[in-house]
């Protein structure tokens, strides 16, 4: 009876141990398929970033106008920001680099670059997987790309980001410390390898060779089910020491990679790390078997409880996996969003058009029930504009008359952080009015810059979801509202620089004035003006004498100088609402509306004046120099089209010249017989 007993202890005991080892070992696995699970989404969300990144470099009017000085500047500057790229480069349509971060590699031809042939044949952002790029050093690194294009759909070039290896171990190798300081040690042997699609290995923890792709290592059962699912665990032996092993795996599937991309982290600690508490417990219980059996039941007891208590532990763990999950899915569903408005910004093409935007994008994306940007003037206090969205009056009034409107206020509204509700009833506090001043029960507010200047300040107010009012914006509401700042500031930036190259093709480059085609498209503008208002416009050719005599006698720099001088003296002679432009290499042409034959006289004179009366200081010394002014006018009973006037002004100047030049000389409305001359003039 007694042995009968006691077997039937040792057969409850043996039960008991196999339990507790198979419920640590499935603990032990899902915390590591969490960690692998965490470092994937990590993974996937630094690749989206530097996706998103090439997204919006690709459509920025900037890279599109490939202005070599100033992509290199805003390359450089790119990877300054963003330590993981090791190389950011734009061809131009023939393979061409003219700007890159390696000022060596400018000028290189990348047509055989499998990046460039690829971004010829598609219209989105491609992703490369992991090899070793010439770009990156002969070191392994992935390639992010995209393709140049103009709005009609030709091929203007590449733009492509070469993502080192580094990064993606810091990822993982922080995954580690974190497991480290929770549940194991160093001498657990923890370690980790991420895969691509082919198994080669990327990073891998135990040969250390910092990105490098190592040799194909034999097939494990931890690869093989990485193929087939999308995390979990498997005991497995360790190939290199032919120890047994728990491996956690988990994809990372970079879906937004066309093809997309299949990685696999595998996380392994030793079987034995993982069973060293229960193996401890065998020890003694066989001590005490040996030496007593009566508290044999007891210890059945204690064993029972902790089986519950692995039992709890295990289904604390698996809330936790599944409240991880809805988090992830929550982020992936933000980026998501993020991406798609980062898309909407970039194509705006009005600073107005872009506020309003963004501030509904605000409202929506958060939840906010009232929503307000306030837009200040060259990095100062003094705001320019003010913008809303939503309908709540409490909010409207908390925002406008206690934190943008109050003088002790205004530092709070130039902070650069966040700020929140907390913060804001700080500074009612300061100020002496009431915490309850406003009806408000979320308050979250960030500043938007770009070019390092301070634009303006977003404010979003009652958050509302599923439950009705929220006591505050969520860390997830907080970080996508700082990235959609971080976009807008980008996308601010891109429509000023767009302002500047617009506003840079209307001018000749010599003298600042407007040029040719600009000169001519102010012309036709006036002329319809004119028409409507029946107001006349007067229109001047003015003619440098003898300026190729200046050039051959005292060279070009010094003929510069005097067209330079000439352009400041007619622009300062012209009234506001006239029009000064170069039409040719010493010919200027001067639009003056609401200008009439009796003023015209007056006017051409007083240019002549400005020219030719004060000499021109040259490093040659001072020069004297005329000029010759031909004229004539557009009225309602002469309307006349642009080109019939510039031929009526041109005849003028002719006449001039024939006279022996340094004058003027008006035709104030064609007849048969200047008609006839003026054709054989021209």
């Amino acid at each position: 009876m007694v042995a009968l007993m006691a077997l039937l202890t040792l057969l409850l005991l043996g039960w008991a141990a196999y339990t507790v080892q198979n419920r640590l070992i499935q603990s032990s696995g899902h915390s590591l398929v969490q960690a692998a699970t965490d470092a994937a989404s990590k993974l996937d969300t630094m690749v989206l970033e530097r996706y998103r990144d090439i997204q919006l470099l690709s459509t920025a009017p900037l890279t599109l106008n490939q202005n070599p000085e100033a992509l290199t500047t805003y390359l450089r500057g790119m990877a300054l920001a963003h330590p993981a790229y090791q190389w950011i480069g734009v061809t131009d349509s023939h393979g061409k680099i003219i700007a890159a971060t390696d000022a060596t590699q400018i000028s290189l031809d990348r047509r055989q670059s499998r990046w460039f042939q690829l971004a010829q044949t598609i219209d989105h952002v491609g992703i490369l997987d992991a090899q070793v790029q010439d770009e990156s050093g002969g070191t392994s690194a992935f390639t992010v790309f995209a393709p140049l294009r103009s709005p009609d759909g030709e091929f203007l070039g590449a733009v492509a980001a070469v993502v080192g290896i580094p990064p993606l171990r810091h990822i993982l190798d922080d995954t580690m410390h974190v497991l480290k300081n929770i549940e194991w040690t160093d001498a657990s042997h923890l370690e980790y390898r991420l895969l691509n699609e082919k198994g080669d290995s990327i990073v891998d923890s135990t040969l250390r060779e910092n990105g490098q792709l190592n040799v194909k290592q034999p097939e494990s059962p931890s690869a093989t089910m990485l193929r087939k699912q999308q995390q979990g665990f498997i005991q497995e032996t360790d190939h290199r020491r032919g120890t047994p092993i728990v491996t956690a795996y988990a994809q990372v599937n970079i879906a937004h990679a066309d093809p997309p991309l299949h990685w696999g982290i595998l996380i392994h600690v030793d079987k034995d790390s993982i069973l060293i508490p229960i193996h401890s417990f065998l020890r003694e219980l066989s001590v005490l078997v040996i030496l007593i059996l009566l508290p044999l039941f007891g210890l059945v007891l204690g064993m029972l409880k902790a089986l519950y208590g692995e039992w709890a532990i295990t289904k604390r763990e698996f809330h936790r996996v599944t409240e991880a999950k809805a988090a992830l899915r929550k982020r992936t569903e933000a980026l998501d969003t993020l991406v798609v408005a980062a898309q909407t910004l970039s194509v705006q093409q009005d600073i107005d058009g872009l506020l309003h935007h963004l501030l509904q994008l605000a409202k929506n994306n958060s939840g906010a029930r009232y929503a307000a940007l306030d837009v200040y003037h060259d990095n100062t206090r003094k705001a320019t504009r003010f913008l809303a969205a939503g309908s709540d009056d409490q909010a409207a009034q908390a925002i406008q008359t206690v934190l943008l409107k109050q003088t002790a206020g205004e530092s709070l509204g130039h902070e650069s952080g966040l700020i929140r509700l907390a913060h804001l009833r700080e500074h009612w506090t300061a100020l002496g009015i009431p915490p309850d001043h406003a009806s408000l029960t979320s308050f979250l507010s960030v500043a938007i810059r770009y070019q390092d200047q301070f634009f303006g300040r977003l404010f979003l107010a009652n958050k509302v979801n599923a439950q009705g009012l929220a006591n505050c914006f969520s860390e997830l509401d907080e970080q996508a509202i700082l990235t959609l700042a971080v976009q807008a500031g980008t996308a601010i930036q891109n429509l000023q620089l767009l302002q500047d190259s617009k506003e840079q093709a209307r001018h000749d480059s010599l003298t600042e004035l407007l040029n040719h085609s600009a000169t001519l498209t102010i012309l036709a503008q006036e002329l319809s003006r004119a028409q409507r208002t029946h107001t006349p416009v007067a229109v001047l050719i003015a003619d440098l004498d003898h300026f190729k005599k200046v050039n051959d006698t005292y060279g070009h720099p010094v003929g510069d100088l005097v067209l330079r001088e000439t352009a400041r003296r007619l622009r300062e002679t012209a009234r506001r609402s006239d029009h000064v432009g170069r039409v040719g290499g010493e010919e200027f042409l001067i639009v003056a509306p609401e200008c009439d034959l009796n003023a015209l006289q007056e006017c051409a004179e007083r240019f002549r004046v400005a020219i030719s009366d004060k000499p021109f200081e040259t490093t040659s010394g001072p020069l004297t120099i005329t000029v010759s002014i031909g004229a004539t006018i557009w009225s309602s009973e002469h309307p006349l089209n642009s080109e019939r006037l510039r031929k009526m002004a041109d005849y003028a100047l002719y006449r001039v010249k024939s006279r022996g030049r340094n004058g003027i000389d008006i035709v104030p409305h064609p007849n048969t017989s200047e008609a006839d001359l003026m054709g054989k003039a021209v």
